[in-house]
């Protein structure tokens, strides 16, 4: 990567390394004022489901509209930013209908959008108006930073920790759960006032409204997006909505885990993602295949390389992660345990999103969105099925189940369209690189938990003990069996 990606990389990470301390400090506090219970439940569906809509939009965004503006800006800057403009105002006033519907008629729309038995969603509806802000904000603040980003102002990041800081104050202080829904939309509103003065200042961007001339080729791809894009959405709300009508605290116990796996993703995965994206439209559009192949494997090597250190431990030492981090207060032993089995699961997914992520940005760099899209519905119709089927016969625990075959079957179709679409991308090598490393860590984990795991009483000193053997020994074996893929 250039110096300018590289800092970028550095900047993203290491301020997301600073948010995450606090952002793990709210889980901790959160787990310990109010536990897993029916309250919790509606705030944690509603905190998902704005997750899995921005995924959504923001997929949009990343697949078809950003790749459209860097190639409208090498042409003409101004009709770029024309072109970004129409659809900030277009998000705007999208975002102004949802908040007023969610103000005017909250316990409907909950009921309507989950099954919470009726009583549940009335009484906890006061969420509504705040998540329509809360899910707005954020949107609209990922948008105007990826615009930032295409000019390389990096400085954006600086802001980051704020996303977790404010938050965590606002709990602290107030002990209220709509008070840390604050704390976020705050943090989201001052990062999307940054955005606007570092574009303005910096890009020369102006906020005039005219309408853009849209291409042929970027309608089809838009268009093209849809139908795949909402596939993927209604795949992942269906198990979201079913988790409602099942027993009080599960929906919670999902989101603690997801809190310690989210936070691999967005310290790691999105940020060096989003950093590479840029660099890997800039060489699509100028045709340079050999570099993108180069910017796509070292993207992977580095980020698989930390995670399945990270998420192979935390699967064989699920429990013992949720009791020490988790088990105090208001949060009890049994929702440890279900913790621990959803986090088990899903966290072995982590590297598998990491790469769908990465491949996913190489699809839209090169405007392939039309040729995949049959793809990406198979797959959404299939799981959704299963999803359903899964969990009405085996209850929630199939869940993460379903999700990590889901993301293996993800990993094989974008192998399969890799070679069919861009074989120039050589993309064997990175799923090459991703069984040795499994297979390494695997079997240290395994070493590590048949001969210490339990030797110790406290958790702490398990845990610290466990992890430098595994660490030890994984790095040993990787330097010895790839360091040529590693360091070549």
């Amino acid at each position: 990567m250039s110096e300018s990606y590289k800092r970028g990389a550095a900047y993203a990470v290491g301020f997301s390394i600073a948010g995450k301390v606090f952002s793990f400090a709210v889980s901790l506090l959160f787990a310990f004022y109010f536990g897993a219970d029916g309250r919790t439940d509606v705030y944690f569906y509603l905190i998902l489901l704005a997750a899995l809509l921005n995924g959504w939009l923001n997929t949009t965004n990343a697949a078809v509209i950003l790749p459209e503006f860097m190639h409208l800006r090498q042409k003409d800057g101004r009709a770029a930013i024309n072109f970004a403009n129409f659809f900030l105002y277009i998000y705007l006033c999208a975002a102004a209908i949802l908040i007023a519907a969610c103000w005017l008629w909250p316990g409907q729309i909950l009921g309507f959008i989950s099954a919470f038995p009726r009583a549940q969603a009335m009484q906890n509806s006061g969420f509504m108006p705040l998540a329509a802000i809360y899910f707005s904000s954020f949107f609209i603040m990922a948008f105007l930073i990826s615009l930032a980003e295409s000019f390389k102002l990096f400085k954006i990041y600086f802001l980051s920790p704020l996303n977790s800081v404010l938050p965590f104050a606002a709990l602290l202080m107030t002990r209220k759960i709509e008070a840390l829904l604050l704390g976020y939309i705050a943090a989201y509103l001052i990062q999307i006032c940054a955005s606007v003065f570092l574009l303005k200042k910096h890009a020369g961007w102006h906020f005039g409204f005219k309408k853009p001339v849209l291409g042929k080729k970027f309608i089809h791809n838009l268009l093209y997006n849809q139908p795949g894009s909402a596939a993927w959405a209604i795949l992942l709300y269906v198990p979201l909505f079913m988790l409602t009508g099942a027993t009080a605290g599960l929906v919670s116990a999902v989101n603690y885990s997801r809190m310690l796996t989210d936070g691999l993703l967005d310290i790691l995965v999105s940020r060096i993602n989003n950093v590479a994206k840029v660099k890997l439209m800039a060489e699509a559009a100028a045709q340079d295949f050999k570099n993108m192949a180069a910017t796509l494997l070292k993207t992977d090597k580095i980020l698989l390389f930390i995670l399945m250190l990270i998420c192979v431990f935390t699967a064989f030492y699920s429990y013992e992660i949720c009791k020490m981090f988790f088990m105090r207060g208001s949060f009890t032993a049994q929702d440890a345990y279900n913790t621990s089995i959803f986090l088990k699961i899903f966290v072995l997914a982590v590297p598998l999103v990491s790469m769908g992520n990465n491949i996913g940005n190489a699809f839209s760099a090169l405007r392939l969105i039309k040729e995949i899209m049959p793809y990406a519905v198979a797959v959404a119709v299939v799981f959704t099925v299963a999803f359903i089927g899964g969990i009405y016969k085996y209850g929630a625990f199939a869940y993460p189940l379903i999700f990590l075959m889901l993301y293996l079957t993800v990993t094989a179709v974008n192998f399969a369209n890799m070679k069919q679409f861009a074989p120039f991308l050589l993309y064997s090598r990175n799923i090459s690189f991703a069984a040795k490393l499994f297979a390494i860590n695997f079997i240290c984990a395994v070493i590590t938990a048949v001969i210490f795991k339990g030797f110790f009483h406290n958790i702490f000193v398990e845990l610290l003990v466990n992890g430098s053997i595994f660490v030890t020994l994984s790095f040993s074996l990787s330097w010895k069996m790839l360091k040529e893929e590693l360091w070549k």
